[in-house]
């Protein structure tokens, strides 16, 4: 137990259950489960130097290279998720210097959606997704202006991109205008992270992806962030927060920690362990 009554273990256990216990559960091995294909860093398509928020983070500075998945670790409350939220335009950046691929400075998130940024809530029933309205809805609301005709939108259009997206996914569902709010919680995610898809996204924002979804729906999740950011082309830049330390060291190339507030520099995950992240999140040297 930490002074401020956070706990180490908060960060490492979502859930109790072992890496090699979870590959078991689904058929595969370890390797299988967290597929790592060669990475191979190309050019920065976001630069934060310094940034701070109103509150978290306190301080920020990190590169991210198309075809690499760049994780962020730390305890609850270190400032991972304010991070991305200023990223993406969702909350208020103080101070510090912000470029994400072509565009210098804090945007909207609309414009940081039509720029190619996409962004993954850990909270899905509240901010994720609007459990009420059909799936087609959902995976297309970012950008609608994909399916406008002279001005008008297609329900056509939406249906049917929406019916491509589920099918190439295996979303679970009776058909694109069922609620979204009656599937699983790992259909759920899938239909939000097919936003991301559908939107072409260049930049992947990911807090907590496979919180709350069952081991078969994680492990094809791990299956599509190595291919978006190290197979298909053009490559994808992949950043990614997670409380769950396997899956850190699964699925990213280098790992960045995010203890009270300040973001310390990334290392390779092959050059870092799990007890020198840990230390470093509760305040310690590494």
């Amino acid at each position: 137990m930490l002074r401020d009554g956070r706990t180490i273990e908060s960060m490492q256990v979502r859930d109790a259950t072992p890496a090699h216990v979870v590959a078991a559960m689904v058929g595969r091995d370890v390797g299988e489960l967290y597929p790592r294909s060669p990475a191979r860093p190309g050019e920065v398509l976001a630069r934060i130097d310094g940034l701070a928020g109103r509150k978290l983070p306190r301080e920020a500075t990190l590169e991210l290279r198309r075809g690499e998945v760049l994780g962020i670790a730390g305890l609850v409350g270190a400032g991972r998720t304010e991070l991305l939220r200023a990223v993406f335009g969702l909350d208020e950046v103080a101070s510090g210097r912000l470029r994400v691929l072509a565009l210098e400075g804090p945007r909207t998130p609309g414009e940081r959606w039509r720029q190619g940024v996409g962004f993954a809530s850990e909270d899905r029933k509240l901010e994720g997704l609007a459990l009420a309205r059909p799936i087609a809805e959902n995976l297309c609301l970012p950008r609608l202006d994909k399916l406008a005709r002279r001005g008008w939108l297609s329900p056509r259009a939406m249906e049917s991109s929406a019916r491509g997206w589920i099918e190439r996914l295996g979303v679970r569902c009776a058909g694109p205008q069922q609620p979204i709010g009656a599937l699983s919680g790992g259909n759920q995610q899938k239909v939000a992270l097919a936003r991301l898809f559908f939107a072409d996204a260049d930049v992947f924002l990911l807090d907590e992806p496979t919180r709350g979804v069952d081991v078969g729906a994680e492990a094809e999740i791990y299956g599509w962030i190595d291919s978006v950011a190290r197979v298909q082309e053009p490559r994808k830049a992949v950043l990614f927060v997670s409380s769950y330390l396997p899956e850190l060291f699964g699925v990213c190339d280098r790992i960045a920690v995010m203890s009270r507030g300040v973001l310390h520099p990334a290392r390779a995950a092959d050059e870092i362990d799990e007890h020198e992240v840990m230390l470093q999140a509760a305040g310690g040297a590494a």
